[in-house]
C-alpha cells in the first residue's frame, strides 16, 4: 500500500512540474523585423538604400529604413532572386544585430585560421543572432566553407568562400549605414 502511495504521488508531483513551464513555440515569436512591420493600425514606411557592391554568389545588400509612427528602425537587407538551381534568399538583420555580427566575424576569422592549422578532421563554428541570422564557417579536410543561414524559419544556407570578403563588405555596409542615418537626422 505504501508503495502504491510513494508510486501515486511521484506521478502527481511529475505532472505538476511539467504543468508549471510555460511553452513558447519558436513559430510564435517574431523577427525585429516582424515586430515593427506587422503592426495593424499604424503607418509603416520601407525605403531600400542600395549598397554598390554585390557580396557573392549574385546576393546584393541594402540598407532598409523602416519608418512606424515616427519611430525609425535600421535594417541590413541581404537578398537574392531565386532561380531554376537555387532558392530565393532574403535576411533583414537590425542595425545593433550587424554592429555584433561584425565584432563576431573578426574574431571567428582568427579562429577559422587557428582551426585549419590543428588539422582538425571536422570543425564548425557559427554565430546566430536572436532572429536567427546566423554567420559561421565548417571545416572538414582542411577545407574552409563559410555559410549564412538566413532565419530560424529558413534553414537554406548560402555559401561563400571568405570570411574577410564578408568583413569588407560589412564595413561597406557600416558605412552605409552611418551616411542614411546622417541624411535623415537620426
Amino acid at each position: 500500500m505504501k508503495r502504491l502511495f510513494a508510486l501515486t504521488l511521484m506521478l502527481l508531483a511529475g505532472r505538476l512540474l511539467v504543468a508549471q513551464v510555460p511553452y513558447v513555440r519558436i513559430e510564435d515569436r517574431q523577427t525585429k523585423y516582424e515586430q515593427l512591420t506587422q503592426q495593424t493600425g499604424t503607418l509603416c514606411k520601407i525605403t531600400d538604400y542600395e549598397i554598390s557592391t554585390q557580396l557573392f554568389n549574385n546576393i546584393e545588400t541594402s540598407v532598409r529604413s523602416v519608418v512606424v509612427d515616427d519611430a525609425v528602425r535600421y535594417f541590413y537587407r541581404i537578398y537574392r532572386k531565386e532561380k531554376e538551381e537555387r532558392p530565393a534568399f532574403e535576411a533583414l538583420v537590425a542595425y545593433d544585430d550587424l554592429v555584433e555580427l561584425n565584432r563576431e566575424l573578426e574574431s571567428m576569422i582568427e579562429e577559422e585560421r587557428k582551426d585549419r592549422n590543428a588539422r582538425k578532421d571536422y570543425c564548425e563554428t557559427f554565430y546566430r543572432t536572436e532572429d536567427g541570422f546566423q554567420i559561421g564557417y565548417f571545416i572538414k579536410n582542411r577545407q574552409t566553407n563559410w555559410y549564412l543561414v538566413q532565419d530560424r524559419y529558413n534553414q537554406n544556407k548560402v555559401f561563400f568562400d571568405s570570411g574577410t570578403k564578408l568583413k569588407d563588405h560589412f564595413k561597406k555596409a557600416m558605412t552605409k549605414f552611418e551616411e542614411v542615418m546622417k541624411k535623415s537626422g537620426n
